[in-house]
């Protein structure tokens, strides 16, 4: 998921902490899954929410500049690679 993480409106509401709480939930669904998600936060915006909703901690990548986004992909697609191979 890449985002700046702000959710200020969805088609329900502009309520942030109600898309905040609907985020969290979608991404512990797909998480009881067992689906894999990487987050990505661009630049600023809720870090927390982001952190929460990925896999693991290492699975949350901070960018501050769009510079930094090939290697952050490059990083998930050779964790992807590893993945792939050990299974």
């Amino acid at each position: 998921m890449l985002t700046d993480g702000d959710n200020a409106q969805n088609r329900w509401t502009s309520s942030g902490r109600s898309i905040d709480a609907r985020t969290t939930k979608a991404c512990d669904n797909i998480k009881v899954a067992n689906i894999r998600i990487y987050t990505v936060r661009v630049i600023n915006g809720d870090a927390e929410l982001l952190q929460g909703c990925a896999t693991n901690p290492t699975m949350y990548f901070d960018v501050q500049q769009a510079s930094q986004l090939n290697s952050v992909f490059s990083s998930i697609a050779q964790n992807l690679a590893n993945l792939r191979i050990a299974e």
